[in-house]
């Protein structure tokens, strides 16, 4: 074979190698950002769905008996979720101290009279999660969280049915 047209065909498998690498690297590269993409959009629930408990104190804390509501508000509206005690929400950062898990959208619960009604919401395909767990204090507290209730998620009031809506 002639010295120049081996190194021609030398050159083209070299290119033909170096170009299928170059196909394989970028098809890889393209999955791997994907695959970044959606775990960044299922992780981050909370930039899309909300769903926050929130208290009202009805009665102080400071009466003989007190009295306050807990809501569910996702978008214009107010679910009542429960009458308690007392209540007030809880930061994401202390979650793990009342046994809520940290992909929790949010939480809520409060003590009186060494007993307490504590709460958390998830989000769980079509339908936001509401759970509560009733401990009482003693020398080690125990959060045993069950479901409470299933409220829709909603994107928009025209989700929703019309008896979800509060007066």
């Amino acid at each position: 074979m002639n010295p120049t047209k081996l190194h021609r065909m030398k050159l083209r498998l070299i290119f033909a190698l170096y170009l299928c690498t170059l196909v394989a690297c970028s098809q890889q590269e393209e999955e791997q950002y994907e695959r970044l993409e959606q775990e960044n959009v299922s992780s981050d629930v909370n930039t899309w769905v909300k769903a926050d408990l929130q208290c009202e104190e009805i009665q102080n804390a400071d009466d003989d008996n007190p009295l306050a509501v807990v809501y569910l508000s996702q978008m214009e509206m107010q679910y009542v979720i429960d009458t308690v005690y007392t209540c007030s929400v809880i930061a994401p950062q202390m979650f793990t101290s009342f046994g809520v898990p940290r992909q929790a959208l949010s939480a809520c619960g409060g003590w009186w009279a060494g007993q307490g009604n504590f709460y958390y919401t998830l989000h769980e395909g079509d339908s936001i999660a509401v759970m509560h767990a009733r401990p009482v204090k003693s020398d080690s507290v125990d959060f045993q969280y069950t479901l409470l209730q299933r409220v829709p998620v909603s994107h928009s009031t025209t989700d929703l049915p019309e008896e979800s809506y509060m007066p």
